[in-house]
């Protein structure tokens, strides 16, 4: 009696926190690891006081354990191994994907979850058109990163689209695409174009699934998005192929100094650290830049974790692209075609940022797998009442 009642208390922790760590995602980074803490605490106390639950398999163990032997035999070799070792956390995140499919074991909070992060990124997104419209000078940013908030719109936008395409009660429906359209805005007005090329890929992903017909219209919403942009942003869309625009010519640099380093690094890299010193020794001695990272998931990951570590990311990316496309799209209010467009979008705006290494987006990412991985087709509803 006593272990399934404290079964049963554990189970509601695990809820709550579940609804807070949806909820906090945008906004958080201290409450979002609060809830993730309390998640996973009540998720491995319910194994091992019921001695039933189980470890859900998800098909990606290979891969992330391969990513796991790469950060290690990085570690042993690295440059600096204090601060390698606290790098190990992007690791550490990877138990939010078992924690959510092992975990969610009924329709109710599977779909809760999924409206509260809809609704949280249409609520962080109408702040920060606030914020712009308070002082229109300066890009909508997270905190000081417009990159991040670029990031967390651009997902949030992708989510709450495709939600709504597959729910049936109107008010809900409303609600979705109202948190859509709120969220592209704030997109736009974050001037991140890596995050408005990884939504446009996103959105293709989608349409192409859904009704290929409707491809035509992202043709349509290119030029309309660049008609409504502000004045001032419009400079960058024009330039974002440039080699020679500004910002452009940094990024062509800094990946050409990553690329110098890797030649000199290229099996084990020089561990998983802040790339700021060995930057200083390759770059031009006229270049009074100093970067922490080389704002390209794969270049950063050549760098730090050599070519065994590339390897390693790239087994991972494509082991979760195919587990996420294996899935029924249908699935879980179209959760897993969610997630697939949100995947797809992360690592389109991942050749222009080290998002990988930016704790709100990839906890986001893995925290949108887990839920795909809930719910087994035959289990549930195909769509939402």
């Amino acid at each position: 009696m006593q272990v399934l009642q404290l079964d049963s208390r554990l189970k509601t922790s695990f809820r709550y926190s579940l609804y807070l760590f949806a909820a906090a995602m945008p906004f958080s980074i201290f409450i979002t690891q609060v809830a993730i803490g309390v998640l996973l605490l009540c998720w491995l106390g319910r194994i091992f006081i019921t001695k039933q639950l189980r470890f859900q398999k998800t098909g990606l163990e290979y891969a992330f354990l391969a990513y796991l032997i790469a950060e290690l035999i990085a570690l042993v070799f690295s440059t600096n191994f204090g601060q390698s070792v606290i790098y190990l956390k992007r690791f550490l995140l990877i138990p939010i994907v078992y924690s959510l499919a092992s975990g969610i074991d009924n329709e109710k909070d599977l779909k809760t979850a999924i409206y509260i992060f809809i609704i949280s990124t249409g609520l962080y997104s109408l702040s920060g058109i606030i914020s712009y419209i308070i002082n229109p000078n300066v890009r909508v940013r997270h905190i000081q990163n417009s990159m991040t908030e670029g990031g967390i719109t651009m997902l949030g936008a992708l989510a709450a689209f495709t939600v709504a395409w597959f729910t049936k009660k109107i008010f809900w429906k409303i609600i979705f695409l109202s948190s859509t359209i709120i969220s592209i805005i704030c997109l736009v007005l974050t001037a991140t174009r890596g995050s408005w090329l990884g939504f446009f890929v996103g959105i293709f992903i989608i349409l192409f699934y859904l009704n290929k017909k409707i491809l035509l219209m992202i043709p349509v919403m290119i030029v309309a998005f660049y008609f409504l942009l502000p004045a001032n942003f419009k400079t960058r869309v024009e330039n974002i192929f440039n080699p020679n625009y500004r910002t452009n010519q940094y990024r062509l640099y800094w990946w050409s100094v990553g690329l110098k380093i890797f030649k000199d690094h290229p099996l084990v890299g020089i561990g998983d650290v802040s790339t700021g010193d060995m930057y200083d020794k390759y770059k031009d001695p006229g270049d009074k830049e100093r970067i922490g990272h080389f704002h390209n998931n794969f270049v950063h990951i050549a760098v730090t974790l050599g070519g065994i570590g590339l390897a390693a990311f790239l087994y991972m990316t494509i082991a979760i692209f195919y587990r996420l496309w294996k899935i029924d799209k249908k699935t879980n209010y179209g959760w897993a075609l969610a997630a697939l467009a949100m995947f797809v979008a992360f690592h389109i705006n991942g050749l222009f940022e080290w998002n990988f290494g930016d704790q709100e987006i990839i906890t986001m990412i893995w925290f949108s797998l887990g839920l795909a991985l809930v719910i087994k087709p035959a289990q549930y509803v195909k769509t939402a009442e």
